[in-house]
């Protein structure tokens, strides 16, 4: 009877080890379904954000877009042939200008705030800034106006637009590694 119950606990050792051995194959399988599976979410969300990205450009450029629409209006053009044409030499100057004009200084000096603030907030390159509008020519024409708000105010009354003319100065002054309009710049040969 001994050598029964050993033959059975034999068997049953044996078959305890094949359900084991069986088991711990299925939990491989299931180790590498588990894995494959999380590889796939990974590159779904890699598409996602690659398309959340894509989202986000799409309507930083319509913001763009929109503010070049805004800038070719009539009423933002006649602004911006007021400052062109206007000779303001000083803030009492400009104080001397009928209403009419006075308003189309201010009108320009926001349109350019907005833009720097669209810039300091990521939303546009100084690239596309300088690809799409005059800054620099802006704050030239304006600069006695804004040295005179500055001065009565004691602070900036457009400090992005201030920000913006600063960061075009120094782009200006860096060298480009690349035009940023191959119609109107000449390429570097190398």
């Amino acid at each position: 009877m001994d050598a029964g119950i050993s033959f059975f606990s034999s068997i049953a050792i044996i078959l305890g080890a094949i359900f084991v051995v069986l088991e711990i194959r299925d939990n491989k399988k299931m180790i590498e379904a588990a894995t494959e599976q999380a590889k796939a979410a990974a590159v779904q969300a890699d598409a996602s954000a690659q398309q959340t990205k894509q989202n986000i450009e799409i309507a930083d450029m319509d913001i763009i877009m929109r503010l070049y629409e805004f800038a070719n209006t009539r009423e933002v053009q006649t602004s911006w042939l007021t400052v062109l044409r206007t000779d303001v030499k000083s803030y009492e100057d400009f104080t001397r200008l009928p209403l009419d004009q006075q308003v189309s200084f201010f009108q320009i000096a926001s349109l350019f705030e907005s833009i720097g603030v669209l810039l300091d907030r990521g939303i546009i390159s100084l690239r596309t800034v300088d690809d799409m509008f005059l800054p620099q020519t802006a704050w030239r024409r304006m600069k006695p106006l804004l040295d005179g708000l500055k001065t009565s105010s004691g602070e900036s009354a457009y400090p992005y637009f201030e920000k913006l003319n600063q960061d075009m100065e120094a782009m200006r002054k860096s060298p480009s590694p690349t035009p940023t309009n191959s119609l109107l710049r000449t390429p570097k040969v190398p």
